[in-house]
Formats: C-alpha cells, sequence, structure tokens
C-alpha cells in the first residue's frame, strides 16, 4: 500500500513538472511573437512581412506548448483521483478496525473510549 501511494504520488509530480516546462515555453514563445509584431510595426516592406511571419510561427509554437500540456494535466488530475479513492479506502479500513476493536472490548472499557 505504501509503495502504490509514493508511486502515484511520484507521478504526479513528473507529470507536474511537464506541465510546468510545457506553460514555460508556451510563455516563452507568446513573449517573442509579441516582440515579433512590435517590431514589424516599425519596418517597411518584406521586413514588415518577415517580422509578422515569425510571430506567427511563434505564436503557433506557443499553441503547441499549450496543447502539450494537456496531458500531463490530465494524468495529475486521474493519479489525483485514483489516490484521493485510496485514501478514502484507508479511512474506511482503519474505522472499521476501530468498531472492530471496541466491539470486542468489555463494556466498562466501552464506556471509557466512548465518553
Amino acid at each position: 500500500m505504501g509503495f502504490r501511494s509514493i508511486f502515484t504520488k511520484g507521478v504526479a509530480l513528473a507529470q507536474s513538472g511537464k506541465c510546468r516546462n510545457h506553460s514555460q515555453k508556451a510563455s516563452r514563445y507568446a513573449r517573442q511573437a509579441m516582440s515579433s509584431f512590435r517590431s514589424a510595426r516599425t519596418r517597411k516592406g518584406d521586413q514588415k512581412i518577415d517580422a509578422m511571419l515569425d510571430g506567427m510561427s511563434q505564436l503557433a509554437n506557443s499553441v503547441l506548448e499549450v496543447s502539450d500540456s494537456v496531458t500531463p494535466v490530465a494524468t495529475m488530475n486521474a493519479v489525483s483521483a485514483l489516490l484521493a479513492e485510496n485514501i478514502e479506502r484507508i479511512i474506511d479500513e482503519g474505522n472499521k478496525r476501530v468498531i472492530t476493536s471496541l466491539n470486542v472490548l468489555p463494556a466498562k472499557s466501552k464506556k471509557r473510549w466512548l465518553d
């Protein structure tokens, strides 16, 4: 049980790192695109078109990075759901053990436990 919990947490952390990396890349590409579009304002002719094309390319890369971050987010959600299920099951098992042990105690001991 402990190994499984550690494994799911490790997977969630790894996916979180992947998601963060994609997010940082997307932000970097978007900033580069904005810079290219700003520089296109001051240029003329072919240079202006080239700067705009560069901006569009960087914007497309940014969208791809955002798209690539969806899979790690979905994986993190799935792992979190599994972890929540495991925690709920562990709590239920613990509660059953406590109830079973209370049922085994003599009446005087039960009163002390419940007060």
